[in-house]
């Protein structure tokens, strides 16, 4: 009779609920939109390990770079929504990209449930060693007195570091040429070899290349000074005008990915969020810990969204 009850009650769970109570039953696939090397990819392997300790089962992470993310969503947004593929997002992917691209392989209002945000990491605006401009006061006054000839190097449109010169070109009100190159570490190097002016580089990155010299740091694009660079100023202290800008990484799934394997997820995250691993390897470096919530990743998209139609406008190509 016992049985036969059980049995009555597990058949009337709904099936998003009974899937739930069995995941993850196999490996799970996290995409990362950028190539292996980078802050996103670092702090996607460093979550993927705890992740994959704390859920009892592999969590594979599988580089699909190109197109500033586009590629890697488009593939996520057409998977099954079942919580066996997550998608590493960052705030290019969902607020710039549907702006500069005419034609995309997702909606990001459409195609994804936002799980949880995993770190939002600001970047360091600086010059090569021998750059003329001692200041970064010094390098706008000539791009404002030269419009489009002091050139910047990103990682592509829609790059975080595309973002952020976005953004000083904006609350300085000069116009700087823009060349794109299709990584971060290509950017950098261009800036180190001198084929450009300036650029933006994650903070976790530009750590080693400002204690040997190979860069020069102005101002890192954060609301505070950082506790491993506290010698570099932020924008706001340089200018008198914040500017906050960077990588935010998070989790997103396939839209109609049952709630309760959201849920699953975004306890997961928060666990492997206080882990040593993550405090050492991505906070300790630059990174900045964030609120672990679903409502406040949904909250932060929309913010992020609004933000960048009002600097963008519908500009697609």
């Amino acid at each position: 009779m016992k049985k036969t009850l059980l049995g009555l009650l597990a058949a009337s769970l709904p099936i998003s609920l009974a899937w739930a109570q069995g995941y993850p039953s196999q490996p799970i696939r996290m995409v990362v939109p950028f190539g292996a090397g980078g802050i996103t990819d670092t702090t996607a392997r460093t979550f993927a390990e705890g992740l994959s300790r704390e859920l009892g089962q592999p969590v594979v992470v599988e580089n699909r770079a190109g197109a500033a993310g586009a590629i890697a969503a488009g593939a996520v947004a057409g998977a099954k929504p079942d919580g066996y593929t997550l998608l590493v997002i960052t705030n290019g992917m969902y607020a710039v990209n549907p702006l500069i691209y005419k034609k995309l392989a997702y909606d990001p209002k459409r195609d994804f449930t936002y799980v949880a945000m995993l770190a939002n990491t600001p970047t360091i605006l600086a010059v090569a060693p021998g750059s003329p401009s001692r200041t970064l006061q010094e390098l706008l006054q000539k791009a404002a007195a030269q419009p489009e000839k002091i050139a910047f190097s990103t990682a592509g449109e829609g790059s975080d570091n595309y973002q952020v010169m976005q953004l000083l070109q904006q609350a300085s009100g000069v116009k700087m040429l823009h060349v794109p190159y299709k990584s971060g570490p290509e950017s950098l190097t261009a800036l180190i070899g001198g084929s450009v002016d300036v650029t933006a580089i994650s903070a976790v990155t530009a750590v080693g290349f400002v204690e040997s010299g190979q860069i020069r740091p102005f101002a890192v694009t954060s609301s505070r000074r950082l506790a491993n660079l506290p010698d570099i100023p932020t924008v706001g202290e340089v200018l008198g005008k914040n500017l906050e800008g960077g990588s935010l990484s998070g989790i997103a799934v396939p839209a109609k990915t049952p709630p309760e394997i959201v849920k699953r997820l975004n306890a997961a995250i928060a666990v492997v969020a206080r882990s040593d691993a993550v405090r050492r390897n991505i906070y300790a470096r630059g990174s900045e810990q964030v609120e672990g919530s679903q409502e406040a990743f949904a909250a932060r998209v929309a913010a992020e969204q609004k933000k960048w139609e009002a600097i963008l406008g519908s500009s697609a190509q």
